[in-house]
């Protein structure tokens, strides 16, 4: 028998179908480097042919973004989820926007704090304005160039967090330290104008034009899981959405 074919399906499809389990049950999260096609044929004993039509499956599939000279990550918005929500533009992350420019994008974590919250953090996180919130500030950089200034706050019971963790992907250090992964929330996109610390950090003279992101997340059990408050570089960076295909 041929190594493509089994009795129901080609291998690569059976193999793709194993890798997407992967994704979806959160061994691969959001932004992940999956494992290189020599990786896979070791750990599988499948052909290379055979690994590079299951990468291709799932790239086709929306589950994967393919970098050139990179590798393959997983996608944040996943072209599944697009389909279940026709009618609702679908945000692309900071992760993927670079990945899919062929940029290489990198993440540094500069503080970490318990903090006060606003009146506002305190409404969403259903906390007094005596309580604590954890912060976390991040620099993202495109091929080493910073282009976002982060700001995100959680409940104090992440605080065990690391910045070494923080240095990767949120979510995947999320749900690898507390079982925890977003589910739904909001995003509202402004302008704002860089203080002192975001022109610092970011390069740019103070009260210079920015682009503003603000996310309210929810984990999976409709509890509050973090704010985030991005601030960008418009001119370094572009910040991009699928839109619903329109029929009429």
């Amino acid at each position: 028998m041929s190594e493509e074919i089994t009795a129901n399906n080609p291998l690569y499809v059976e193999l793709a179908d194993r890798l997407r389990t992967d994704i979806e049950s959160g061994v691969f999260g959001p932004g992940d480097r999956m494992p290189s096609e020599p990786s896979l044929c070791r750990t599988t004993g499948h052909s290379r042919s055979t690994v590079r039509k299951a990468l291709q499956l799932l790239v086709d599939q929306g589950y994967v973004t393919k970098s050139q000279g990179k590798g393959t990550f997983v996608s944040e918005l996943p072209q599944r989820v697009e389909a279940a929500s026709k009618m609702t533009p679908t945000f692309l992350s900071f992760t993927e926007n670079a990945l899919s420019l062929g940029a290489t994008p990198s993440t540094r974590t500069i503080d970490l704090r318990n903090t006060t919250p606003t009146p506002g953090l305190a409404e969403f996180f259903g906390v007094t304005e005596t309580d604590e919130l954890f912060e976390v500030t991040r620099l993202r950089s495109v091929n080493g160039e910073p282009v976002m200034l982060e700001t995100i706050w959680l409940p104090l019971a992440y605080s065990g967090l690391t910045g070494e963790e923080l240095d990767g992907s949120l979510y995947q250090a999320l749900k690898a330290r507390y079982g925890k992964e977003p589910a739904n929330g909001t995003k509202s996109i402004g302008i704002c104008y860089a203080n002192s610390r975001e022109s610092f950090q970011l390069g740019v003279e103070r009260d210079s034009p920015l682009m503003l992101i603000e996310d309210h997340v929810f984990d999976q059990d409709g509890a509050p899981l973090h704010v985030s408050k991005q601030v960008l570089r418009g001119d370094k960076h572009q910040y991009s959405m699928h839109m619903p295909r329109v029929v009429g």
